[in-house]
């Protein structure tokens, strides 16, 4: 990967009855998120197609204010609480912009 900004999708998926509390966790996240330093962009979505499904679509400054943001308390917390929620483990993939777009 490219030196540079870091773009990430993380995608979740609740437990049966749990979309509400998926979705009040990840939402809790935005906030404090968005003071992290390195922070560029950080953006919830839930999928039309399958209520209870979540992406958080991010961009960072660089790997290591990634890094830096991957060990926040708030973070922290959801990853604890994440496996009481998440009908399946959470998938984040990282991806570098292609030159000229």
């Amino acid at each position: 990967m490219a030196e540079g900004i870091v773009n990430v999708v993380a995608r979740f998926v609740a437990k049966p009855g749990l979309e509400a509390t998926l979705r009040a966790a990840l939402t809790d996240l935005v906030a404090p998120t968005r003071k992290d330093p390195g922070y560029i962009a950080y953006d919830l979505y839930e999928s039309t197609q399958r209520p209870g499904e979540f992406v958080l679509v991010e961009a960072w400054a660089s790997k290591d204010l990634l890094a830096s943001h991957l060990d926040t308390p708030h973070l922290n917390g959801f990853k604890a609480k994440a496996p009481e929620l998440l009908a399946e483990p959470m998938s984040v993939k990282l991806f570098s912009e292609l030159p000229g777009f």
